[in-house]
C-alpha cells in the first residue's frame, strides 16, 4: 500500500483541487494522511469535506510548526511499504502516477527515493563569501553549495530515471522501512529546507541506495507556494536556508566533493 502525506499550510483557495487530483488519478490501495499545519483559512474544513469519500485517510493537526517537522508528523503515521509526500500546491494530472512513481523501485534494488519534480547533484562553490559566517542572512540565498547536473521533465526522456546524489520534495517516494531506519527527516533542519538533501546523502552514506527523478505529470506554480512575500522569498526562508546550508556542507562535504552520481538508468 502506498501512504500519501499532504501537508498544508493556508490553502484554502486550492487544497480541495489538489486532493482532487490525488482521487482521480491514484490507483490501487492508499491512504492519505493530511496534516493541517497552523491554518488561519478555510483549509480543514475544505480538507475534511474533500476527504470524506476516501475509503483510508486521516487528518492530523500542527501548530504553525512548518514543512520538515509537518512531513515527520504524517509520516511517522503512515502504514504504507511506500510513503509519497505531495505538497499543498501540487496538482495531480497522470492517472496511476503512484505505479509509475514505485517502478524504479522494482527494477532496482538500490533505490531509496524517487522523485517526480529535480534531481541534481551539489558541488562546493569555491567563490561563496557566506562559509564561515556566523550571521545567517535574511536578504540573499546562501551559495556555499551550488546545484549541478539537473535532471527533470524539461531534459530527460520519460523512460529514464536519472540516478543524482539528491531529489527535492514533491512528489517524491520513499522506502518506509529505510526512511524509518534513518530516523526521517532531521528536525536540526527545522522549519525546513535542506532537510531532504540531507537525509538523501545520509541514506547513501549509511545504506548504499540511491535517488533520482521518473517524472509525472503534475502542475505546480512557484506563486502557489506559502514561502513567498508578494512574490519574493520570505526573510525567514533566506535565514533558514543560510542556516542548513551550513549544517549539510558540514555533514557531507565528503561527497559533495566526491565524484557525483549521473547515471541515467532506462526502464522498459
Amino acid at each position: 500500500m502506498h501512504s500519501i502525506i499532504l501537508t498544508v499550510h493556508n490553502k484554502g483557495w486550492l487544497i480541495g483541487d489538489v486532493i482532487q487530483g490525488i482521487k482521480d488519478n491514484t490507483v490501487d490501495e492508499y491512504e492519505l494522511i493530511v496534516v493541517v499545519d497552523g491554518c488561519s483559512d478555510e483549509s480543514e474544513t475544505v480538507v475534511r469535506e474533500c476527504v470524506q469519500d476516501i475509503k483510508n485517510y486521516t487528518v492530523l493537526f500542527a501548530d504553525d510548526v512548518f514543512e520538515t517537522k509537518a512531513n515527520n508528523i504524517g509520516l511517522k503515521q503512515a502504514v504504507g511499504d511506500k510513503v509519497i509526500i505531495v505538497q499543498d500546491d501540487m496538482l495531480i494530472r497522470e492517472y496511476g502516477w503512484n505505479m509509475r512513481m514505485e517502478k524504479p523501485f522494482i527494477a532496482f534494488d538500490d533505490v531509496f527515493a524517487v522523485t517526480a519534480r529535480t534531481a541534481h547533484n551539489w558541488v562546493r562553490n569555491p567563490h561563496s563569501k557566506h562559509y564561515g559566517m556566523k550571521d545567517d542572512l535574511d536578504n540573499c540565498w546562501c551559495d556555499i553549495v551550488l546545484h549541478t547536473d539537473h535532471a527533470q521533465r524539461e531534459n530527460i526522456p520519460r523512460d529514464v530515471f536519472a540516478v543524482r546524489n539528491s531529489v527535492n520534495r514533491g512528489p517524491l517516494m520513499m522506502n518506509h522501512a529505510d526512511l524509518n531506519q534513518m530516523g526521517y527527516f532531521d528536525e536540526a533542519f527545522s522549519p525546513q529546507d535542506m532537510d531532504d538533501h540531507d537525509l538523501m546523502h545520509r541514506v547513501y552514506k549509511e545504506l548504499n541506495k540511491v535517488c533520482g527523478c521518473y517524472w509525472i505529470d503534475f502542475k505546480s506554480e512557484d506563486a502557489w507556494g506559502g514561502t513567498r512575500v508578494s512574490g519574493e522569498p520570505a526573510p525567514w526562508l533566506y535565514k533558514a536556508h543560510h542556516k542548513n546550508s551550513k549544517i549539510f556542507y558540514d555533514r557531507h562535504r565528503d561527497l559533495i566533493n566526491s565524484p557525483n552520481h549521473n547515471e541515467d538508468r532506462v526502464l522498459k
